[in-house]
């Protein structure tokens, strides 16, 4: 084994592979191909610095081949499966067409390709044993394959040496970029599966989700009209899902979502899809709906399995739902009005009462279609200023004194006259509009109190009821700020009126609100008291100045013995912390002489006052009008 320095035809051959292997059995054949490829190197290093003496010739970059020799076809098998273990395979054979007595040149090349299918053969031969036809017929590779005429030329070995060798190392480095560009491709298909199941598929429940949902009740929908079958879109809403993220925190709250989630898979068929539609909503596609009252049977057993007791971080919850249905092709034939109608249907069940399902009928899409009229009418009020507020006096139980006020929202429609609120504040906090209409009555009840004090009537503080949407608003307390300073209204004059399941909704964030609230110097009252979940450490968090006694407790007085003592705890408690107790809801002079008997401070009512507008309750306010307090 031996090396010489010969031309390189491009730079990146330094890099070549130029191993060569020559498989012969003429001893003297080697030699050659030595003489040839492996020229000495001393001499040609003085013949280039003869040359540049002379010409000022700048010497050739000479590349370098490295020989083994074989002298059979086996040994040169020997030789390929070691270079190969090495991983320093051989780019080039130079192999002799008859080696007696072992195999011939065709046979060897067979072998050697068996082992090594990248190998590049120069097949030498002086005799026409083989047609050009045959070898190529009978040769694997024959593209990897060049035959060369004895005697041959010391030029032609050296081209042949350099081009074949060049063309192994070109075949390796494309190889070695589709193996690269293979692997690139499948590591960019992978991410977008990945990318395609996260936009396809909840991360918490791992079902399919909304965007999925469209596609395959689409596809339902062809299917059943190409069969003449029908199909069923289940609505699933979870009943007051939100009280056990507020009481328990989220992490338990999820793991009730998938927990949920495995009881909605295991109650329906394989054939069905359950799918992930909102936060606490799920939706089911059932196949091949034979009857109708097929899906009653289904809407017991989804519920049934919905409500069991389940063991979550210590604590035993049990969850309820409403389910709407709605049918293909009776209700709809379009994807999209399936499902909403059967989200109108889950509805009418929740109005109805927990653990419940309805079918989706004409009347309740008539229902909705009203709603949003409702809500479209709500935006043009609020341009058109049709909204007033009307203002009902809390009186102190002691002195019949006014000492304060709650602006109610009162919508008068030229055309179809008041509309209530029980119908109006729904569809406006469903869609939004609260925020806005919230901002107006917080503005409007600002202005008013601060007329009233111009016009030199006795002080009193004005009430506003904040909605849970209201308190979420980042730049709520900035806008209460810039109304007080704009109105002019002294802070303490104000007073927001805030319900039990809005402060136990993040209640950390929500204490950090309600200082930010007290820090402008706006009072705080506890509206609705005893229908949520507020609890006594809760209170001591909560920086409230008033609880307001709910009034389905100061109805139930003439005929539950416990909302007597209900309200005697309350007022207790509240007394306890420091608070101003306010009873809403008195209509009855006996509701009025026990509020009085447990020294309940305050209270408003039918008893005393309606809501009347702002002239009305100057009138009540002005020095010498009569008392409202009414006479035992």
């Amino acid at each position: 084994m031996s090396s010489s320095p010969l031309e390189v035809p491009d730079a990146g051959s330094a890099r070549a592979n130029r191993r060569i292997l020559i498989v012969d059995d003429a001893a003297s054949i080697h030699e050659d191909f030595r003489k040839i490829l492996c020229a000495d190197a001393e001499s040609e290093q003085s013949l280039d610095s003869l040359e540049e003496a002379l010409f000022g010739t700048t010497a050739a970059v000479r590349q370098a081949f490295v020989l083994d020799s074989a002298y059979q076809g086996q040994e040169a098998l020997a030789l390929v499966n070691q270079a190969l273990a090495a991983n320093a395979p051989y780019a080039l054979a130079f192999i002799d067409m008859r080696m007696p007595p072992g195999w011939d040149g065709l046979q060897t090349i067979e072998q050697l390709w068996n082992v090594d299918p990248n190998l590049q053969i120069a097949l030498c031969t002086a005799y026409s044993d083989y047609s050009f036809e045959a070898i190529e017929a009978r040769l694997k590779y024959n593209d990897q394959l060049l035959i060369l005429k004895k005697p041959f030329d010391h030029l032609e070995i050296r081209q042949m040496a350099s081009a074949l060798t060049w063309k192994w190392q070109l075949a390796q480095d494309v190889a070695l970029k589709v193996i690269s560009l293979e692997r690139t491709i499948e590591e960019r298909v992978q991410e977008l599966l990945k990318v395609s199941h996260l936009l396809q598929y909840d991360a918490l429940t791992e079902l399919p989700n909304s965007t999925l949902l469209g596609d395959r009740l689409t596809q339902a929908i062809a299917l059943g009209r190409r069969h003449d079958t029908q199909l069923a879109v289940m609505f699933i809403g979870l009943d007051r899902f939100k009280r056990i993220n507020n009481a328990l925190g989220y992490p338990v709250g999820d793991e009730v979502l998938q927990q949920v989630s495995h009881s909605l898979v295991a109650a329906v068929r394989a054939s069905d899809s359950v799918f992930r539609y909102g936060s606490d909503e799920f939706v089911i596609l059932l196949h091949d709906v034979q009857h109708p009252q097929q899906t009653q049977h289904i809407a017991h057993k989804v519920l049934k399995a919905i409500s069991v007791t389940r063991h979550v971080a210590g604590h035993d919850l049990s969850v309820t739902a409403s389910l709407g249905i709605s049918l293909y092709p009776n209700d709809s034939c379009n994807a999209v009005e399936l499902i909403k109608h059967a989200e109108t249907a889950m509805h009418t069940s929740k109005e109805r009462g927990a653990n419940d399902f309805s079918f989706y009928t004409e009347d309740m899409n008539l229902r909705a279609q009203r709603q949003q009229n409702l809500e479209s009418a709500i935006r043009q009020a609020l341009d058109r200023d049709e909204f007033v507020l009307h203002y009902q006096p809390k009186l102190d139980l002691k002195s019949g004194r006014i000492v304060g006020a709650e602006a109610l929202i009162r919508w008068f429609q030229p055309r179809s006259g008041w509309v209530s609120p029980v119908d109006f504040i729904p569809v406006a906090e469903d869609s939004g509009l609260i925020v806005p209409l919230t901002q107006w009555v917080l503005r409007q009840a600002c202005e008013q109190a601060q007329a009233w004090r111009g016009m030199g009537l006795p002080p009193l503080c004005v009430s506003v009821n904040v909605s849970a949407i209201d308190f979420r608003q980042r730049d709520f307390v900035d806008n209460l700020a810039a109304i007080l300073k704009q109105t002019g209204l002294p802070p303490a004059r104000l007073e927001l009126e805030i319900t039990e399941s809005v402060l136990m909704q993040n209640v950390d964030d929500t204490v950090d609100l309600l200082h930010k609230i007290k820090a402008l110097g706006v009072r705080l009252a506890l509206d609705d008291f005893g229908t949520g979940y507020s609890s006594l450490s809760y209170l001591r968090r909560f920086p409230i100045d008033v609880l307001k006694i709910d009034q389905s407790f100061v109805r139930g007085l003439n005929v539950n013995s416990q909302d007597a003592q209900l309200i005697s705890a309350i007022i207790g408690m509240g007394k306890s912390l420091e608070l101003n107790i306010i009873a809403e809801g008195v209509e009855t002079l006996e509701q009025l002489a026990f509020l009085k008997s447990q020294a309940c401070e305050e209270g408003q009512g039918f008893l005393f006052s309606k809501a009347v507008p702002p002239k009305d309750f100057a009138q009540l306010l002005q020095v010498g009008s009569p008392t409202l307090m009414p006479n035992p």
